[in-house]
């Protein structure tokens, strides 16, 4: 039996979870926990824990309200549709080390940079919006485990936790409401190192294993991820590039099958016909950072689409329809991103190619600080006006020395090419952000909410219905840079409503 308390006043009784309310401010909290079994009272055995701290009026967060006021309540009508949250959440890892050195978020009292005050703002956003899935990434190990996972779990989510192929410990997390999906066993959900995904292909290149997606209805010619040869062909004449891609980088993908607890809709004119599908599939990663491997991440994301294929496919039915967020730490017009938009990218996309040549591991030695565009903004003075203006040159240092417009080495860039088989993908904003990551001197859109779409071979998917409003750059330049003292993070999430969409006529 657990018991809460607040100034010695009992507020609750028999229940695990306390939300306190706003009558509770300047008090202090406490719980008192009683083990019960039949025959045991309990007595002897209580525990009882007071609060550290008294509760505290939540900060002021403009974008849950007012950017946002419309989307902390849904309608029946908003409810039929998949709402979907995405949220890279900066990782408590890395502000802690600023607490101690103040080097990457100079722009910010550092009594805002504390975990005590950012992650109930982060849960309450992440709340607020009501989300039926949620992709979490720069998570700590240790708040998935100790705040994430208990509370999404008290508000009737189910989720997971990967943490990256590195000894850092921060990754991914996804999270599912159970009013909408069914409680997902162990083999529904799968964590994947990227790198890995290299060796699996060539490694069924090695035994003669078909390169088919599987269980696939298109024929092989169809089905066969052709790029990946070219790709693995490259990597065998680029020794360094083989290393970083298949050794170095810990980045991983996070793959969930989830099935609908109500996949039809009773209103439908003809019962027979789904207007759902029985199962779909949510995917979540965040790809490599450096600034001048725009190339790895794209070779990353094609990767990863391959294995999503695999997964979607795997029942021997009608491929599922996905959902794929992240942080792909790639703008609109990066190679990655252009390959997940058109399905192609070709050698002659200088800006996705041009550091193939040059750039190694050893370029990123301070991977944080260039990660996040902080390297070279020092603290001069209160009204220093470099945080603003002063642009990303140092981090960018070997990318503007070694500028080539041509490829004088003795190979090539493939093309990398999605098959027809592969469902097309579209972003869940109707209208694309001008930014999702607001750094001191590095502005750029990085943050995905991407979705497939139904074709002649796909019976279902999705089609945007809108997405949740964005901050605007004048709202964010206020207070220098993200995070601030009213947002705690240095992305903004990106939330949208998805349209169950079918297709009977034309899937076959």
């Amino acid at each position: 039996v657990i018991t809460w308390y607040c100034d010695g006043e009992i507020v609750l009784q028999d229940a695990k979870c306390y939300t306190p309310q706003p009558e509770d401010i300047g008090k202090s909290l406490s719980v008192l926990i009683v083990p019960t079994r039949p025959g045991h009272d309990g007595r002897g055995c209580e525990e009882a824990y007071r609060f550290k701290n008294v509760v505290e009026q939540l900060p002021f967060m403009p974008i849950v309200d007012p950017i946002r006021e419309g989307w902390t309540q849904r309608t029946a009508e908003e409810r039929d549709d998949l709402r979907v949250l995405t949220y890279n959440i900066l990782a408590d890892l890395y502000t802690s080390r600023d607490v101690d050195q103040h080097l990457m978020y100079a722009h910010c009292d550092l009594a805002h940079l504390m975990r005590w005050r950012r992650m109930p703002m982060l849960m309450h956003e992440i709340l607020a919006y009501q989300a039926d899935v949620i992709c979490l990434q720069e998570v700590d190990a240790s708040i998935y485990h100790t705040l994430l996972q208990p509370v999404l779990n008290e508000k009737g989510y189910q989720g997971y936790y990967s943490n990256k192929a590195s000894t850092q410990q921060e990754g991914c997390a996804m999270f599912w409401n159970t009013s909408c999906f069914e409680v997902a066993h162990e083999w529904d959900i799968k964590t994947i190192s990227i790198r890995d995904l290299f060796a699996e292909h060539e490694n069924h290149l090695l035994s003669g294993d078909s390169c088919t997606s599987g269980g696939a209805k298109e024929s092989k010619q169809l089905s066969k991820w052709n790029s990946m040869d070219e790709i693995l062909d490259l990597m065998g004449k680029h020794d360094e590039l083989r290393r970083i891609a298949r050794e170095k980088t810990g980045q991983i993908l996070q793959i969930a099958t989830l099935t609908l607890k109500n996949p039809r809709d009773d209103d439908a004119a003809n019962t027979n016909v789904s207007l759902k599908p029985r199962k779909m599939i949510l995917a979540n990663t965040h790809l490599f950072y450096h600034p001048m491997a725009d190339h790895i991440r794209a070779m990353q994301a094609y990767v990863v689409c391959k294995k999503i294929d695999e997964v979607r496919r795997q029942d021997n039915l009608d491929p599922y329809p996905l959902v794929f967020c992240g942080d792909l730490n790639s703008d609109p017009m990066s190679g990655a991103v252009q390959l997940l938009f058109t399905r192609a990218l070709l050698p002659d996309h200088h800006e996705t190619w041009k550091h193939l040549h040059d750039y190694c591991w050893e370029m990123g030695d301070n991977e944080y600080m260039i990660e996040h565009g902080y390297i070279g903004n020092e603290e001069t003075t209160a009204e220093d006006p470099v945080y603003v203006e002063e642009t990303f040159k140092e981090a960018h240092e070997d990318e503007a020395s070694l500028d080539d417009d041509s490829f004088s080495e003795p190979f090539h860039p493939p093309p990398i090419v999605l098959p027809s088989s592969f469902p097309n993908l579209v972003s869940g904003c109707p209208d694309m952000p001008e930014f999702t990551n607001f750094a001191v001197d590095f502005v750029e859109t990085l943050d995905y909410v991407l979705a497939s779409e139904t074709s002649k071979n796909e019976r279902y998917g999705f089609k945007p219905r809108k997405a949740a409003p964005m901050p605007n750059a004048d709202e964010i330049e206020r207070y220098i840079a993200m995070p601030n003292e009213f947002m705690p993070s240095d992305h903004v999430s990106v939330v949208c409503d998805l349209e169950w969409t079918t297709n009977e006529k034309e899937a076959t």
